[in-house]
């Protein structure tokens, strides 16, 4: 009896010198090259944007709660050579000898921050400057609206508890900026002896505490998993990845973007697998025809064969890693000197995920063909137009349709999205192929009429029929997915930035009083503002859900609250319906914002602003458009709900770059009013777009080589007809 598994190398090692073994396995390398490689690149990019999204925490990671935080958590940071910095905020009021106000405090320790940079000015209208360090005991940094609301100048003094602090410097920039751009209270930043000698934090006190740890990036992963089990019910860890809305759908749109781009180079490769091993089947039928008259069995040929292809993915995922890795190392120094963040360090963890596509892509191109030969009857040797196919053998070709649809789906983690991209693809190669067929009818006639090279070229044609439909469709279909790129990536681009036009609102003002209303709307007018939004805004504490008080450890009780007769642009009802002008008593709640506080559809919900308590009913849940820099709110109310409350307003707009100098003097003509710049957010957004266009051309040329496989394959496969 003949050895399955010595067969299998004698296999691999005589057929080394055909072509149509080198074109599988190049099929194969190339696929896992191209996976490997942009794997392993976009995981790097992928982190490397994570860590700029880290300025929004300060840190890489922080752990928060409402109590001061077990000291096991710090040490077990030291101990793993993390940078660390504590801090504790407090809403509290803070005197002067002049006036007092309600200020949102920041305590901070050496180090802070550790993501990013704060930046201070000495004085009104003089440039601000990057910082380096925090607040010296006995000093504090404040917001310019705090100085004017407590009527101080820098060096003047101010009463924080039992704590008497000299303005030092105005803080013009915090990375970690709670709240966004709508907190209602001015930031004091201070060191965080000077908050702990206040005596403002005994019992009673509504600190949050909060530990902000950055470092290595597997040390950071590390301290993540071995912390999470210490948390008690009210502490909470929260990562970089989570930090920012406004970037985390453009996050999302290039991790996409980038896996389609991938994908392409992978349905070339596909196509080349799949014509050099029908090319590699036909090739081997007499091979196995006389193996079997010397007593080989089906099941030994079977095995043989899978062995082979074994032995195929393991040079490939061999070979393709290494091409991987070093074409990721190629794409990381042309592009990495224009991240706008160091990229992290090689992490080979994806690799792992190339080689179970490429063992996939094996058994769903390549071994159904193969699988053929198991059926090549012995009399082959004296009749060779003996066809070993069945009907049961051309029920795996299913195996190559669940195998387009799987490594779609695995690879962009989408199943609506892959079954798109293999319906288009099925699509099209349906239509070249019938294209291919009719043309084929056509060069049978035409082959008649024509003379000299033209007539045997044309009847060479007509003869392989079925090779040629074959051939005409897998290159149809490389050309489509070198287009995709070549054409539509361009389109993409230009749409993902469309969605935020030129005129995307840049600018807020915050705390606008009622009577301020009119003017300011006037003035920003007059100014030229576009997307001009005006919105009322007022703060209030959720009291219960249902007649339940809320989990303190998903929610800390304030919320910033608007109201509006019709849905804002910006946000779409995804449950519930959203109510009809008129409407009273009803509350619209955002997803994002509801997942974390548990709230569904028909649940009460009671708020006190201190003046007035109401209570509405949930009736619609909202998508709110994060990045589109309008002025968004987890909760709307109906009007008649929201006119009860105490409130302010908040506006939202484009100013053209010529406006900034009257658009500071209209600010100052309203010292109670702060003027927020969100251009650089925007900015962040547009670097993401421009980066993930630059990696989508590095991916174009892995697709090229996929396309040189595919028509180096076309042509084997058809290489004993045309000789």
């Amino acid at each position: 009896m003949m050895n399955s598994f010595g067969l299998s190398v004698r296999l691999l090692l005589r057929q080394g010198r055909s072509g149509s073994l080198w074109m599988l396995l190049a099929g194969l390398v190339v696929a896992t090259a191209a996976l490997s490689a942009v794997s392993l690149f976009t995981d790097r990019v992928g982190r490397a944007l994570e860590r700029q999204a880290g300025e929004v925490l300060a840190a890489d990671a922080v752990v928060s709660g409402r109590q001061p935080l077990p000291s096991g958590i710090a040490q077990r940071a030291a101990s793993m050579n993390l940078a660390s910095s504590a801090m504790i905020t407090l809403s509290t009021v803070v005197f002067s000898d002049a006036a007092s106000s309600l200020f949102d405090v920041k305590a901070v320790s050496a180090g802070y921050p550790l993501r990013g940079a704060l930046k201070t000015a000495a004085a009104v209208g003089v440039p601000d400057v990057p910082e380096t360090g925090i607040p010296a005991p006995g000093t504090a940094w404040i917001e310019p609206r705090g100085l004017r609301l407590l009527e101080l100048e820098p060096g003047d003094r101010l009463i924080l508890g039992e704590r008497e602090l000299v303005v030092d410097r105005l803080l013009t920039y915090e990375p970690d900026r709670g709240g966004g751009p709508f907190m209602l209270s001015p930031r004091l930043l201070v060191h965080l002896d000077d908050l702990q000698g206040s005596s403002l934090l005994g019992a009673g006190s509504r600190a949050s505490y909060r530990l902000l740890v950055a470092g290595d990036e597997r040390a950071v992963g590390r301290f993540i998993v071995e912390t999470r089990p210490m948390l008690g019910n009210r502490e909470r860890l929260q990562t970089a990845g989570e930090a920012e809305a406004q970037t985390d759908e453009a996050l999302e749109q290039a991790r996409r973007f980038l896996a389609v781009a991938a994908l392409t180079a992978v349905i070339l490769a596909a196509v080349a697998v799949l014509l050099a091993a029908m090319r590699f089947s036909t090739a081997q039928r007499d091979l196995v025809a006389v193996l079997k008259a010397f007593g080989a069995e089906s099941g030994q040929i079977l095995r043989a064969v899978a062995l082979l292809l074994l032995w195929l993915v393991l040079l490939a995922t061999a070979l393709g890693g290494m091409l991987g890795v070093l074409g990721q190392e190629a794409i990381a120094r042309i592009l990495g000197a224009q991240m706008s963040a160091p990229l992290p360090s090689l992490q080979l963890e994806p690799l792992l995920g190339s080689a179970a596509f490429t063992l996939l892509l094996a058994a769903g191109f390549a071994m159904p063909p193969l699988l053929a030969l198991r059926r090549v009857p012995p009399m082959r040797i004296l009749n060779r137009s003996l066809d070993p196919g069945s009907a049961r053998d051309r029920l795996l070709w299913a195996v190559p349709i669940i195998a387009a649809l799987a490594i779609p789906v695995t690879q962009l983690g989408e199943f609506r999205l892959a079954l798109v991209m293999l319906g288009g693809s099925a699509l099209l190669a349906g239509l070249l192929a019938l294209a291919a067929w009719g043309a084929m009818l056509l060069t049978r006639r035409l082959a008649a009429r024509a003379s000299g090279a033209w007539r045997f070229g044309l009847a060479g044609l007509s003869r392989r029929r079925g090779a040629s439909v074959i051939q005409i469709t897998a290159l149809g279909l490389g050309l489509m997915a070198l287009l995709l790129l070549m054409v539509v990536r361009g389109e993409l681009i230009s749409q993902w930035r469309a969605t935020l036009p030129a005129d995307t609102p840049d600018h807020f003002l915050v705390n606008i009083q009622p009577d301020q209303y009119q003017e300011v709307r006037a003035g920003l007018e007059a100014l030229g503002a576009r997307q001009l939004q005006i919105r009322p805004m007022a703060n209030a504490r959720l009291l219960e859900i249902s007649g339940e008080q809320p989990n303190e450890d998903r929610f800390t009780g304030q919320v910033n609250l608007s109201w509006i007769d019709q849905l804002p642009p910006a946000n779409e009802v995804i449950a519930g319906r959203f109510w009809e002008p008129g409407a009273t008593g009803q509350v619209s709640v955002a997803r994002r914002w509801a997942d974390r506080v548990g709230v569904d559809l028909g649940d009460r919900m009671t708020f006190d602003s201190g003046a007035q308590r109401i209570t509405v009913e949930v009736t619609s849940i909202r998508d709110v458009q994060w990045n589109s820099f309008n002025v968004n709110f987890f909760l709307l109310l109906t009007p008649e709900a929201g006119d009860l409350l105490p409130h302010q307003f908040v506006a939202s707009f484009w100013l053209p770059p010529t406006q900034l100098e009257s658009l500071d003097a209209l600010a100052r003509s309203f010292p109670n009013a702060s003027l927020l710049d969100v251009g650089a957010l925007i900015e962040r957004v547009f670097e993401i777009i421009d980066q993930v266009s630059r990696a989508a051309q590095v991916v174009f040329a892995f697709t090229l080589v996929a396309g040189l496989v595919v028509l180096l394959a076309a042509l084997e496969a058809t290489r004993d007809q045309r000789r």
